[in-house]
């Protein structure tokens, strides 16, 4: 039997309106039940796929009988936590600092640069993440200062002519697509192996189910923006049917264990 869907509809999230439309049968999760705890009835022993914002994926989780719907281990998918592992595939100089301490660093030195890339270890984003110059870096951090005791990636500036996000599972790429803009391209075959090279790293860590997000840079290297699950990640111009097929595999590969 194929797993029954749960799908969360945000108008910030275009990717569920793609899969609830492909699927025609989904669930549908509504944000106020979601707050209130409410969940769809599903049968029991039914297996099921959930994929939505992270907001409500993560509420997902802790649901009994429903929690095995989301793939995506948020701790685990921390930069501080998958850097470790694929620091030579990220293809410029990164540090991980407490945010409160940013405005101390000798930034100019580390990075033999006047601007630096900052953004927020975990993937719920608790800022806005950019370019910034260092010398106005002091006061744009007071703005966010209820973060100061995060941990932050700070990095040097890198360009990148075209991004891609790919879909792997077991670290084989599934489907996959150009993003964030539109005309959405295929993903290349060499961009695809750089991929399948960072997911299999990550497999004897328990992440069988990641998306790999390559930039190409203004001289031709692959460098790897980040790491990603698959619940809460936009698929843009992925093969939907491909997406579907893949996450319903590992669905139900997870209940035979």
């Amino acid at each position: 039997m194929r797993p029954r869907w749960l799908i969360d509809l945000h108008d910030e999230f275009p990717g569920s309106a793609i899969v609830a439309a492909a699927l025609g049968d989904a669930l549908i999760v509504e944000p106020h039940d979601v707050m209130m705890g409410r969940w769809p009835v599903v049968q029991e022993g039914r297996t099921v796929v959930g994929y939505g914002t992270m907001s409500t994926m993560t509420r997902l989780r802790r649901v009994p009988q429903l929690g095995e719907a989301v793939f995506d281990d948020y701790t685990t998918l921390r930069c501080s936590s998958y850097y470790r592992h694929v620091y030579d595939l990220l293809g410029r100089t990164v540090v991980l600092v407490p945010f409160s301490a940013v405005p101390g660093l000798p930034l100019r030195r580390m990075f033999d640069s006047d601007q630096v890339f900052v953004r927020s270890d975990t993937n719920y984003k608790l800022f806005p993440a950019g370019v910034h110059e260092i010398a106005e870096l002091g006061r744009w951090l007071q703005s966010y200062d209820e973060y100061r005791n995060e941990l932050v990636v700070v990095s040097e500036v890198v360009n990148f002519e075209r991004e891609y996000r790919c879909f792997c599972r077991n670290g084989r790429f599934f489907c996959g697509s150009s993003y964030p803009l539109e005309p959405y391209l295929p993903v290349p075959d060499h961009v695809r192996d750089f991929a399948e090279t960072a997911a299999a790293r990550l497999l004897t860590h328990g992440l069988t189910m990641v998306t790999v997000d390559v930039g190409v840079g203004t001289d031709g290297a692959l460098r790897l923006v980040e790491l990603g699950g698959v619940n809460s990640w936009g698929i843009y111009g992925s093969n939907v049917a491909d997406f579907i097929a893949a996450m319903e595999a590992e669905a139900l590969a997870r209940a035979d264990v």
